[in-house]
């Protein structure tokens, strides 16, 4: 990935989800997704109709639909910890609905009210519900339940560059769950064996959170003898045995190349 040094022009996503593509086109592949509130940097505009952006949570570079971008507004103060939530006009559950949110949309709350914050939505007022929210804590470097995160995702359908609950993809699980816990992790697989977040294990000890990493696929270890993982040959989130999954994985991508855990802060 291509690493610019110049400054960048800073904006945001400003819709529930920007798909990151790998040309200016719409049928060109998708190579992961932005949430709402998102960071990015623009680095051209030269497509009609598209930016070349880089995010600023992964450096994930592609090329994003500009109705999807906004003006950068403010620092995020909270994030959305449901795994998807209705974002309402007014604090009232039958108010008119105007839009939906996913788990790690970042949001600037200006303000809670009895069970209902206040945001900004594009330029409107819009109510989220407290319960279905959290603070953000910069590099708190804690691994408190991710695994039960993950598991919030079984049967989940698997989509290659997906990072939500409409869909997502090996890596993009990983990353979503260790985000939420506020542990800042890369996007592909290449790049999560390489993480300083990671230890090297051996394969005798492996349990619940260790991540099980071949050539292109990742999974996680909910205990000795399974996995759960995000996966095309079920299409879907799913937990299985590790022995049955090796078995079909290795002939695509071959053996396991490291068994890691997350390394604990004293």
């Amino acid at each position: 990935m291509v690493q610019r040094k110049f400054n960048l022009k800073m904006m945001e996503v400003k819709t529930p989800i920007a798909n990151l593509r790998k040309l200016p086109d719409q049928n060109s592949n998708l190579e992961t997704q932005l949430l709402f509130g998102e960071e990015i940097k623009i680095i051209s505009e030269e497509k009609k109709d598209w930016l070349l952006c880089k995010s600023v949570k992964d450096n994930y570079e592609g090329w994003i639909k500009k109705n999807n971008i906004g003006k950068y507004l403010h620092k995020k103060n909270y994030k959305v910890s449901a795994l998807t939530t209705l974002i309402f006009n007014e604090p009232n559950i039958k108010s008119n609905m105007s839009t939906y949110l996913h788990l790690n949309s970042k949001l600037h709350i200006l303000k809670s009210e009895n069970d209902w914050s206040i945001f900004y939505y594009n330029q409107n007022k819009a109510f989220i519900f407290n319960k279905h929210i959290s603070k953000i804590i910069s590099n708190s470097k804690s691994e408190n339940s991710w695994v039960e995160t993950a598991k919030k995702f079984l049967n989940t359908v698997y989509l290659w560059g997906g990072k939500s609950a409409l869909g997502l993809d090996c890596s993009g699980l990983v990353q979503l769950c260790l985000e939420h816990h506020d542990i800042p992790f890369p996007r592909n697989t290449e790049d999560q064996f390489h993480s300083s977040f990671l230890k090297s294990i051996n394969k005798n000890e492996i349990n619940n959170g260790t991540l099980i990493l071949w050539r292109g696929h990742v999974a996680i270890a909910v205990n000795k003898y399974e996995i759960i993982h995000a996966n095309a040959y079920h299409m879907q989130v799913t937990i299985e045995s590790l022995r049955e999954a090796k078995k079909r994985i290795e002939p695509l991508y071959g053996k396991i190349i490291g068994y890691k855990k997350l390394i604990k802060e004293n």
